[in-house]
């Protein structure tokens, strides 16, 4: 079996740990965000007291901490079916994601250049994916 068959059967049988990884991430963040925005106004966070009293406060910045550690943990068994070259490029799935869920959930403006760079990330996933054949 040549190297490019190894790496799509690779990709076949890890892509459903980087869509994990990828989600739990981007609902995270996502959750974070929510969690900030619900906190006492939009006053910058000062100090580590203040971050603790936050995460310790604000169910929704918990749950988003714990869904991105389940991220970076699937994340460490994508790492161990696959090189790092190869999987690492696929995380650029988020910022997309990032940018669709900002925009429509977020309500965040989101201008024509970021959507023409958010397109070059597409067109870049779709070269590294197809490196495996």
């Amino acid at each position: 079996m040549g190297l490019s068959l190894v790496i799509k059967e690779q990709l076949l049988q890890s892509w459903w740990l980087i869509a994990i990884s990828i989600t739990a991430g981007v609902a995270g963040q996502t959750s974070i965000k929510l969690g900030l925005s619900g906190s006492s106004g939009s006053a910058p966070i000062a100090g580590p007291f203040s971050v603790i009293t936050l995460i310790l406060t604000s169910p929704l910045v918990l749950l988003g901490l714990t869904l991105y550690g389940l991220g970076s943990l699937t994340w460490i068994a994508v790492l161990s079916r696959l090189n790092l070259s190869y999987a690492y490029p696929f995380l650029a799935l988020n910022f997309v994601l990032i940018a669709l869920i900002s925009w429509l959930v977020l309500g965040e403006a989101i201008p024509m250049t970021r959507w023409l760079g958010i397109g070059c990330i597409c067109a870049g996933i779709l070269f590294v994916a197809q490196g495996a054949y």
